[in-house]
């Protein structure tokens, strides 16, 4: 009696037999079981307001890319995400990516903390040249490329009142040469001398702010190729201290330095008794609803130019681990990529004030709807290419330091410029020499 069971076994391994064979000759391949999704986990910085945005901008990238999930993590502030990465590294146990900011690159690349990404830029035929030039060579280092701009800032950006320079008549400064007439003209003082509104607030905490007043005016932090002897304490940085203290002590500018400094120099601002200040373009999105709240409409121009046209790179970037999988690479490669694709650094850009990092975003139409209703930016996004980074040096952080404190002690402290400089030059001298 023919056992049915049996028979369609017999049936069935036949017929998978013969579609084997006929896989084989045809040079087929059957359909491959489905494979766990690769999960790469993202350290980020960002402040409050961005996060809702970006989390919509993963989880567009998720629905593109059903092979990979996000696993976003908060790793504190930019110090504390460095700290935790670099204990992560030490334990095995690092994310695929980090937003990273570009003064730590040279850091991490030195210590292979990051992987380069030039592989990976190759197999996908992916054309950088639509990067700003200098928001993408901040991300280099010895020749190799760790990482690519996404959340970049000009600094210091020049915020104002544009309806105090309206109804005053006072006209922004594009040369340091006419920032002294600008200032007498912008500050106001009462009947005892004392100011009530600065021409201009400085952010002396951080050189990112105040370098490019030192670089436009032909100031070279170093004065070798290696690195090793700092220009901060040259003839040209010393008429450029002497410059802004003849400024502060004539109240005509007040330096931001210290606690809470940020916070009141931006508060100066929006209430009216700082006539501008040198700040982030990341925070247009603060400033803009803040002084329209009092009655004010904000200006923002690009820092005067002198003998160069420049300013600093801020904000940060994108990088993989070098301890990452290698599926964990890939997949942080396509990761880093989309974000910074015009649709996602839209979304960084309307929730901030961030930059455009490619020429593909800032020539696409929702851009230039955005400048539309924001005129005030294009100032800024005309100088694209006028943006580069703070020399890519494993100790430049530490040397920022001491020059941002050697400056505090001349404008605020009463040490005198010769004296100031000395002992600033000679605290850098020893970072050097124990590199």
């Amino acid at each position: 009696m023919l056992d049915l069971e049996d028979s369609g076994r017999q049936i069935g391994k036949k017929l998978l037999s013969l579609l084997l064979a006929l896989a084989m000759f045809a040079g087929l391949a059957l359909p491959a079981m489905a494979e766990e999704p690769v999960t790469i986990e993202f350290w980020y910085s960002f402040e409050n307001q961005m996060v809702e945005q970006i989390m919509t901008v993963i989880a567009a990238f998720e629905e593109a890319n059903p092979g990979i999930k996000v696993k976003p993590t908060y790793a504190g502030s930019y110090n504390e995400s460095n700290q935790k990465l670099l204990a992560a590294h030490a334990a095995n146990a690092v994310p695929a990516v980090q937003q990273t900011v570009q003064t730590s690159i040279a850091t991490f690349a030195e210590n292979g903390v990051l992987a380069p990404i030039d592989q990976y830029i190759a197999a996908n035929n992916d054309d950088m040249s639509v990067y700003a030039k200098g928001m993408y060579e901040a991300y280099s280092y010895n020749g190799q490329q760790y990482g690519v701009p996404a959340f970049c800032s000009v600094c210091p950006t020049m915020y104002y009142n544009k309806t105090f320079a309206t109804n005053e008549g006072i006209e922004i400064p594009k040369t340091w040469e006419e920032f002294d007439a600008f200032l007498r003209k912008a500050t106001v003082k009462d009947e005892n001398g004392n100011t009530t509104r600065y021409g201009c607030s400085f952010a002396g905490w951080g050189s990112a702010y105040f370098g490019p007043i030192f670089w436009e005016n032909g100031v070279e932090a170093f004065e070798d190729d290696e690195m090793t002897k700092t220009g901060l304490g040259s003839e040209k940085a010393v008429n450029v201290i002497k410059m802004l203290k003849g400024w502060v002590d004539e109240g005509l500018v007040k330096w931001c330095y210290g606690t809470n400094a940020s916070t009141n120099m931006r508060q100066s601002l929006i209430d009216g008794t700082s006539f501008a200040v040198f700040h982030t373009c990341a925070v247009y999105s603060v400033y803009q609803p803040a002084l329209a709240n009092n009655g004010y409409e904000v200006g923002v121009a690009f820092p005067p130019s002198g003998e160069k046209t420049i300013a600093d790179l801020g904000g940060s970037g994108l990088t993989i681990m070098a301890k990452a999988t290698e599926a964990q690479k890939e997949a942080g490669y396509k990761f880093i990529r989309w974000l910074t694709q015009p649709e996602g650094n839209l979304v960084v850009i309307k929730a901030t004030g961030y930059m455009p990092v490619t020429t593909e975003c800032l020539e696409s139409e929702g851009c230039k709807e955005w400048v539309v209703a924001n005129p005030e930016l294009k100032n800024l996004y005309d100088h694209m290419d006028d943006v580069y980074a703070a020399p890519a040096s494993p100790v430049w952080s530490d040397i920022a330091t001491k020059w941002s404190d050697g400056l505090a002690q001349i404008f605020l402290e009463g040490v005198d410029v010769e004296t100031g400089v000395e002992n600033m030059i000679e605290a850098i001298n020893e970072i050097l020499a124990d590199m």
